[in-house]
């Protein structure tokens, strides 16, 4: 037991070291523009995929995220910590392109694009550079025709028109149980659990409380918006749509490079600006 609890102290005080060298970095990161990561995927091979490919992709950026170990760890294990959430600061596309499906499973033969996005420079820096040098594995499928662009997009306005590139999906857990609850866009607390996430989000990175709340007004929501998917051993349910986002400009450029919702660093709450 005695040895368990030195492992122990002596891992959690690697990892607060971790977590305090990448605070110091911060401030100077902070000060650089916004960076976007698209990719354009050209497959010798066509990339077969299960129907539900979240946790594929997911794993995609962590692989190539791990020939620095201290940021794959710190993303992977720790994240950014309010209270007893963590986030991990990073959201990801579906893949977009010409597809089929069968025997379930999606198959993409031409070219894909593909955006990753993070408040933290340095993770989509190093997604760049590995994915440039190393390619990716789509399972069994090694694609190394890849076009890289940085981006340095910037929200500019303090209300803005949006439409969901992936889903928002907004839950509660019910702590006796473990039961997941999905709430809807017809539900006034739909919109509350969205301000409650984006300000422990925002805390969580910067260290600070936003001084004023985002609102989130939807403008064009059908059924067919609705989103059902499974990841892992899990039902997942999201919603695309139409929506008016209002705050202070940070706040937005904030949403836009994290995610809106939760579940972002599992393929949820990307958004594009009308």
């Amino acid at each position: 037991m005695k040895v368990c609890c030195r492992y122990f102290v002596i891992r959690r005080s690697f990892l607060i070291r971790i977590i305090d060298t990448w605070r110091k970095n911060h401030g100077k990161l902070r000060e650089e523009s916004n960076m976007q990561l698209l990719l354009y995927i050209r497959p010798e091979h066509p990339i077969s995929l299960p129907i539900n490919y979240n946790h594929i992709l997911q794993s995609i950026l962590y692989r190539n995220l791990s020939c620095s170990p201290d940021i794959s760890e710190f993303m992977h294990d720790t994240g950014y910590a309010f209270r007893d959430r963590q986030y991990k600061m990073f959201q990801f596309s579906h893949l977009q392109g010409r597809y089929r499906i069968s025997e379930k499973k999606i198959i993409f033969d031409e070219a894909v694009t593909w955006e990753i996005r993070s408040p933290e420079n340095r993770v989509i820096r190093l997604l760049a550079q590995t994915i440039k040098e190393q390619g990716i594995w789509f399972g069994q499928t090694h694609c190394k025709d890849i076009d890289v662009e940085l981006r340095d997009y910037t929200v500019e306005e303090s209300d803005i028109l949006i439409r969901m590139m992936t889903p928002i999906t907004v839950y509660s857990t019910d702590e006796k149980n473990g039961s997941t609850y999905y709430y809807t866009p017809d539900e006034d607390m739909f919109y509350e659990k969205i301000r409650d996430n984006f300000f422990r989000k925002y805390y969580a990175y910067y260290g600070v409380t936003p001084s004023s709340e985002i609102t989130l007004q939807p403008l064009r929501i059908i059924e067919k918006d609705k989103f059902v998917t499974r990841y892992k051993n899990s039902y997942i349910t999201g919603w695309y749509g139409t929506y008016r986002i209002s705050g202070k400009r940070k706040y937005l450029d904030f949403l836009y490079q994290a995610g809106l919702g939760g579940k972002n660093s599992q393929g949820f709450g990307m958004f594009q600006l009308l």
